[in-house]
């Protein structure tokens, strides 16, 4: 799928940045006057939009996607709304090779959304039961694996990890039986045939949070993204300049646990110091995770299982 498929229509189209007013207050230090803020995940743009409107024109912005199409639209959009920002193709996971290449060695602030952006979700393919399309669900289009590869081809014991380490399915041995008796009549080709197979294991009791963890499940594996939320969460510590802030949005628990021990790693009050690099620390902002309110989850139903973290980079100078 080629980028110059979609047409950008900003008037068509709204996203409903999750948690914004927690991302602002705690994303921006107040104590820092010209930001270099980072939003490795923009998506649609709407925490950067509002980023932009905080820290420009004294601040700088760059935004990060691996879909071609997410830049494409968020570009325009922060075009149209007067807000001017650097947009850098790539993995997060690569970010300090992205930094590098326009020049940038730390940030004062650093958003890691990692839910799926309503483009994505509404346009794309596979990402979505919802919707009837071929089973993509590559974030970045260049890379050769989609989900029906990993249905088609992998074997039984491949998939029964995938489903039980990514999406923590109870009975994933009878998803992958399912899978596996149907491909030997067909190939697996699109969202609802595949949901088809599912209902042939849950039946009446096949959900929409069943369906949501399945598709996780592979859509994870496709991308990868829990290694490479590991490795960002890493690099970030050692781009962040001393003040700045490392915000991340997860939204469901294997991500939300890799955030969580991450922090306390490399907390100031961590009992294993030698885990520090070079007398940096993190101050744990938020002690328990930021969720959303009843208000914003009758406006954005996609915000239900979001969890917020922040930490703020401290850097000794002095022998504590």
């Amino acid at each position: 799928m080629n980028s110059t498929n979609y047409k950008i229509n900003l008037d068509n189209y709204y996203h409903i940045p999750v948690l914004l007013k927690s991302v602002l207050e705690l994303l921006i230090n107040p104590s820092i006057k010209n930001h270099i803020i980072i939003d490795c995940t923009v998506g649609g743009g709407g925490h950067s939009l509002e980023i932009g409107k905080k820290i420009l024109p004294e601040g700088k912005l760059i935004c990060i996607d691996r879909d071609e199409n997410a830049i494409m639209y968020s570009k325009e959009r922060l075009r149209k709304n007067g807000i001017k920002a650097e947009f850098l193709k790539g993995n997060f996971s690569d970010i300090e090779e992205l930094l590098s290449s326009i020049n940038i060695k730390f940030a004062t602030g650093i958003l890691i959304d990692l839910g799926l952006s309503s483009f994505q979700l509404e346009n794309e393919d596979g990402f979505s039961f919802m919707r009837n399309t071929v089973l993509d669900m590559r974030s970045d289009k260049s890379q050769t694996l989609k989900a029906s590869d990993v249905l088609n081809r992998f074997n039984k014991n491949e998939l029964n990890k995938i489903f039980k380490e990514f999406g923590e399915i109870k009975n994933y041995k009878k998803v992958s039986e399912a899978i596996i008796e149907y491909r030997k009549k067909k190939k697996i080709q699109t969202t609802f045939e595949f949901i088809e197979i599912l209902k042939s294991v849950y039946r009446r009791r096949l959900t929409e949070s069943i369906l949501a963890k399945i598709f996780q499940a592979i859509r994870i594996y496709v991308n990868n993204e829990l290694e490479n939320l590991r490795k960002v969460l890493e690099d970030s510590f050692k781009i962040l300049a001393d003040g700045g802030r490392l915000v991340v949005l997860s939204y469901h628990s294997l991500e939300d646990r890799i955030v969580k021990y991450f922090f306390r790693k490399y907390s100031i009050t961590s009992k294993n110091q030698n885990n520090n690099i070079q007398n940096r620390f993190f101050e744990i902002i938020t002690k328990k995770p930021i969720v959303p309110d009843y208000d914003e989850l009758r406006n954005n139903r996609r915000a239900r299982s979001a969890k917020l973290r922040a930490a703020e980079l401290k850097i000794a100078y002095a022998e504590r």
